[in-house]
């Protein structure tokens, strides 16, 4: 009974942590410098999943594939980096983080135009399922600064708009 209160009273305090964030307001595409992004490679120290490196390379090929762009951008190359991956147990199931450096080559030079640093942080239910969805979130994160369209899905297909 003591553990369980401990447990809400950490939920509720996480809870109310996360209502007082507030994300940025979003540039407008004249704002912004987008790139025409050519391919995407995933590298990752020997100790870094495999299977996790794949995940993140399948869903970057798969959004690279499905976008398009009205005018001609600068063609790009990205480089997504897995500095580091951490797992462990949450509340009541596993926390998967991930520290990843982005950058973006110009095609024709190969000079870097564009870096990123972040960390993907999933907290979920099944331990099992936890690192493909880091490699979700990791992917997401790279998807939308580069502004790329998310692959077509059963979803994407009934309601369009919508997601």
């Amino acid at each position: 009974m003591h553990l369980s209160l401990k447990r809400l009273g950490i939920v509720l305090l996480a809870s109310l942590s996360l209502m007082s964030f507030r994300l940025e307001p979003e540039t407008s595409e004249g704002e912004r410098l987008l790139y025409d992004v050519r391919g995407a490679f995933v590298a990752a120290r020997p100790d870094i999943s495999a299977e996790l490196m794949q995940s993140v390379q399948y869903q970057m090929s798969n959004a690279i594939k499905s976008t398009t762009r009205d005018r001609t951008r600068p063609r790009v190359v990205l480089t997504i980096r897995l500095l580091s991956v951490t797992k462990g147990s949450f509340i009541f199931g596993g926390r998967a983080s991930a520290r990843v450096v982005v950058r973006a080559a110009a095609v024709q030079t190969g000079e870097v135009v564009a870096e990123a640093k972040f960390r993907a942080t999933i907290l979920g239910m099944d331990k099992a399922s936890i690192e493909q969805e880091l490699a979700y979130g990791i992917a997401e994160r790279v998807i939308a600064e580069f502004r790329l369209n998310r692959p077509a899905t059963l979803a994407t297909a009934l309601f369009p708009g919508r997601f």
